[in-house]
């Protein structure tokens, strides 16, 4: 029976929550007049407060709800998407990211057959950033880190994280490049502020041209060959690029560059919430190959089951999607094997 492992879900700690509870201005969380609480985001791609409840921090009710999804594995990692990051100071990052991969690293030890976890890196301070990264394998038993895409919508800013990639080559880590921008100390970033006409239909714009930039930097350079142990997993199919691919590999042969197909396929990409679009996956198997591709629902924000039954049912075949399912477990096992 096929397994399957979610590479695209988030969680708040216990003492994230605190934290951010004591900031004035987002991001932050708030208290609603209910008494529940909620994310005020600080976003180029995202305006709307985010309420979060027990699925966002308590790790009972995640058991349960993978359980009832039919998931038999979780990877987590901190929601970039809220503009933390951005935001912070170094200090306040190293704190508040410090403290989360504790927390991260003790709700895995608790459930290690059912959940693994990625380091929260701060792009306010690279060296502490490779550190932590180094501290996440070797005590904290995580298996890499989550990294917002705008720290590589550049080759610049790329070259500017790059210490944090050296220490994830040392220990064949799993990278994975989640919506958001870095700090803004990372050069090369851009982004538009969220629009109030079409707000939905912009943010999907922005944060699929995001990816696909970073996408280009990490393929379409010579940026990843230092790092050939390192896997590298960008969200959301990975943006708009595989709709560009096809015409800009044939640009590519015009111009007389080396075939640009292959070099794509040096990332992964995983399912969220394009994913639920047949259309758009099945263009990226067709693109990009069912080898590279992950699912991943983008649990807690949305259910998982839904995103699961939307890949299940979007018409690839069986061995296609067989195939998909097992990129995930094949990743798992390689990074067990160099822990």
């Amino acid at each position: 029976m096929t397994k399957i492992i979610d590479w695209h879900t988030h969680w708040l700690s216990p003492r994230a929550l605190a934290f951010l509870e004591t900031r004035d201005a987002a991001p932050r969380v708030q208290r609603r007049p209910d008494g529940g609480l909620e994310f005020l985001v600080n976003s180029s791609v995202l305006s709307r407060a985010i309420p979060i409840g027990p699925t966002f921090f308590d790790g009972l009710t995640r058991i349960a709800h993978i359980d009832e999804a039919g998931i038999d594995h979780q990877v987590i990692s901190w929601p970039t998407t809220l503009g933390v990051d951005p935001a912070l100071d170094a200090a306040a990052s190293r704190t508040l990211f410090g403290d989360y991969n504790d927390d991260l690293a003790e709700l895995v030890s608790r459930h290690p057959g059912r959940l693994s976890g990625l380091a929260a890196l701060t792009t306010a301070d690279v060296e502490w950033s490779a550190r932590e990264l180094d501290r996440a394998h070797r005590e904290l038993g995580l298996i890499g880190a989550v990294l917002p895409a705008g720290a590589f919508l550049s080759l610049d800013g790329a070259r500017h994280v790059a210490p944090i990639l050296e220490v994830a080559q040392r220990h064949g880590s799993h990278l994975y490049l989640h919506t958001g921008l870095a700090h803004p100390s990372v050069p090369g970033q851009w982004a538009h502020p969220p629009a109030a006409d079409a707000a939905t239909a912009r943010w999907l714009l922005e944060s699929t041209s995001q990816f696909s930039a970073a996408w280009i930097t990490l393929a379409l350079t010579d940026y990843l060959e230092s790092y050939p142990d390192v896997t590298v997993q960008l969200a959301m199919l990975g943006g708009i690029l595989p709709a560009l691919a096809g015409s800009i590999d044939a640009r590519g042969r015009k111009e007389g560059l080396p075939p640009q197909l292959p070099a794509l396929r040096r990332v992964y990409i995983d399912t969220g919430v394009l994913g639920s679009d047949p259309q758009a996956l099945g263009l990226a198997v067709r693109v990009l190959g069912a080898e590279r591709i992950l699912f991943g629902s983008d649990y807690p924000l949305v259910p998982s089951a839904p995103v699961l039954a939307a890949v299940r049912g979007s018409g690839l075949d069986a061995a296609t999607l067989q195939t998909l399912f097992n990129n995930g477990r094949e990743i798992l096992e390689r990074l067990a094997r160099a822990a």
